[in-house]
């Protein structure tokens, strides 16, 4: 697989509710592309309480397949980019097939503008 000049796409969701686990996005690369997650971000617009939630890119046999961002209790306005990435040496995204966007709700009451890239090869 060649590194040189991938596709990079950024899928941006404005004041998400991440207090309910759900699936808040599903992509699909170009056709014939395999994917590497590059990063995930959260600005929380509307405070967490209670419990921290977690933001995952996967499948729907493995919702955490490519990584993960934490997002603890916090007010309006906090930043959060220390995502947790899988390698892709061992753990590209597979051309053609969904990737999704999720959350596991687990906060009570929450939302961010969330920002997932991926590089497709």
């Amino acid at each position: 697989m060649a590194y040189h000049d991938p596709i990079y796409t950024t899928h941006t969701l404005k004041a998400q509710s991440i207090a309910t686990a759900a699936t808040m996005l599903s992509v699909v690369g170009p056709r014939g592309k395999v994917g590497r997650l590059e990063s995930v971000s959260a600005v929380v617009t509307t405070g967490t309480t209670d419990a921290a939630t977690e933001l995952r890119v996967g499948t729907a046999a493995d919702a955490d397949k490519f990584g993960t961002l934490s997002v603890p209790v916090a007010t309006a306005g906090n930043g959060y980019n220390n995502a947790t990435i899988a390698n892709i040496d061992t753990n590209p995204m597979p051309a053609n097939d969904v990737v999704l966007i999720a959350t596991d709700g687990g906060c009570t009451a929450g939302a961010a503008d969330i920002s997932v890239t991926i590089a497709w090869y």
